[in-house]
């Protein structure tokens, strides 16, 4: 039986199998979906320190994937079910059946919230790779911003409506304002529809009237904290962006995973109950 298991294979759930890995520990990771979460999103990841000039979430991926082959980490492609504390252990539940371990640590991110209308694209990895005439993005935020620059590379145009003053960082605003084909307006949403006809849809705003072929929603994110509710331990951990609120930034998410991981293996070495 490994000694811990991880829900999520992102930054954070990486982070601390591996830091455990170097410490001989064992784990096993569950991912309902691919490795790198949220991270395969990112035009550009800024705040790791050694990238000076930026990294491409994609390419992030690709070395989380190297570091999955080094360590030989050991990730379940399965969804968790539900999770309970059952005689001193937490029991993870999925598919294939009921794991055990002593400590278990939750990576799970966070979920966009949802505007209440049909057809709006959410994450940018579920965008079919072709050519695009107008996107509309409804947001102000590091991620409305982080997506405008991607789509402005297979797009004629992007526009950005926000309710209010952008919260992008400024560095992100100074690189949307250098692309010529993207705009910011500010607006609020009335309707978003499809158009009979024509595979596009229709955005009645306060700005105005815009024909879109995608419509992508980037107005804040809630953390995945469901499997866990109700339940206290302190063999039970969150790591990244599940807990951290507006401070999801990947250095932290890293930083997170690793910290956990030393606290488990000073919990075994030496029975600290720091």
């Amino acid at each position: 039986m490994a000694l811990v298991g991880i829900i999520g294979a992102g930054i954070g759930g990486i982070a601390t199998a591996v830091q455990l890995a170097r410490y001989g520990i064992e784990s096993v990771i569950f991912e309902r979906d691919r490795i790198g979460g949220l991270i395969r999103n990112a035009y550009s990841v800024e705040n790791t320190m050694f990238f000076p000039d930026g990294i491409k979430g994609e390419k992030v991926v690709e070395i989380l994937e190297e570091y999955v082959r080094k360590y030989d980490l050991k990730i379940l492609y399965e969804e968790v079910r539900a999770v309970r504390k059952t005689g001193g252990l937490f029991e993870v539940e999925t598919a294939s059946g009921v794991h055990r371990f002593k400590y278990l640590v939750v990576a799970t991110g966070t979920r966009p919230r949802r505007l209440p209308f049909e057809g709006i694209i959410y994450h940018v990895t579920e965008i079919p790779e072709r050519h695009y005439g107008r996107v509309l993005i409804i947001g102000g935020g590091d991620v409305a911003f982080d997506y405008a620059m991607t789509m402005s590379e297979t797009s004629d145009e992007v526009i950005i409506l926000m309710r209010s003053e952008p919260k992008a960082l400024p560095y992100l605003q100074e690189l949307v304002r250098k692309r010529p084909n993207i705009r910011t307006l500010m607006g609020q949403v009335w309707e978003i529809r499809p158009i009979s006809g024509k595979q596009k849809l229709l955005a009645r705003t306060s700005a105005g009237n815009f024909e879109a072929d995608l419509v992508l929603g980037a107005i804040g994110r809630v953390p995945n904290i469901e499997l866990v509710e109700g339940i206290e331990d302190d063999n039970l951990f969150l790591v990244g962006d599940v807990k951290n609120g507006i401070y999801r930034q990947t250095a932290v998410a890293i930083a997170d995973g690793i910290k956990t991981a030393m606290v488990i293996w000073r919990r075994e070495r030496y029975g600290d109950t720091e």
